[in-house]
């Protein structure tokens, strides 16, 4: 696996016009997505290492969510959201929506990782991943914006967005959260860490709902979930005509 350190920024020329509605209409809860984008033919893998295109959900509201396995924060959260919203839905998931994953950590986050990821929480819809050259297009298309770093404060090894512990004693050894083994840690058991946290994906993005034409309508950032209001602007594409 080729690690790739420069940071690299994929943002569309133009701000996403989704997220500013310019006509009348504003019919979601989340961000109309005015007028709507045309979603690109894509064709990725998933968790069991299975072809899958986006053409093969014509006629399903798609809900695209973009997030990568190492990610401590609101990606576990997001997940969740998509859980509960997959329950509610009931006889509905699967067979009038589809739920997609997209990763936006490649150089991880191949099909072993995602099926360890998705099998650990219980997730039951795709999470895709590929090669850089086939996800970037599909990063473009829903405008998401992806740099990677590997700035590491304290020199222990530990990209700055994982290091909870910024001020490690120089050649400490560390445990996952970048915090000393010997003078950092807290009452309990050390956690060692089992992957390279040596570089860190910030990605600016949300969760996309695309109608059953293939048209992106509906926008919700990541910090601004609303399962139930989400759930809603879900129902109302998939009553659409």
């Amino acid at each position: 696996m080729n690690r790739i350190f420069a940071i690299t920024t994929l943002i569309l020329a133009s701000t996403f016009s989704g997220c500013t509605s310019n006509d009348q209409s504003d019919i979601f809860y989340g961000e109309d997505i005015s007028p709507p984008i045309p979603v690109d033919e894509f064709e990725l893998i998933d968790e069991n290492g299975m072809n899958i295109t986006m053409s093969q959900f014509q006629g399903k509201v798609v809900v695209v969510t973009f997030l990568f396995t190492r990610c401590p924060d609101i990606c576990p959260v997001v997940s969740a959201n998509l859980a509960f919203i997959a329950e509610e839905l009931g006889d509905k998931f699967e067979s009038e929506v589809q739920i997609l994953t997209v990763t936006v950590d490649p150089w991880t986050d191949n099909s072993s990782v995602l099926n360890n990821y998705a099998t650990t929480r219980q997730l039951t819809w795709p999470h895709l991943t590929g090669a850089v050259d086939e996800l970037e297009p599909v990063w473009m298309n829903f405008d998401v914006g992806l740099a990677t770093y590997n700035t590491d404060v304290d020199n222990d090894g530990v990209a700055d967005g994982f290091d909870s512990c910024p001020d490690t004693p120089e050649g400490e050894e560390v445990d996952y959260n970048g915090c000393g083994k010997e003078t950092q840690q807290p009452e309990g058991d050390v956690v060692t860490s089992h992957h390279p946290l040596d570089y860190w994906v910030d990605h600016t993005t949300g969760t996309i709902i695309v109608d059953k034409q293939m048209n992106q309508r509906v926008w919700w950032g990541d910090t601004d979930w609303n399962p139930e209001l989400v759930l809603e602007d879900i129902i109302q594409l998939i009553e659409e005509e």
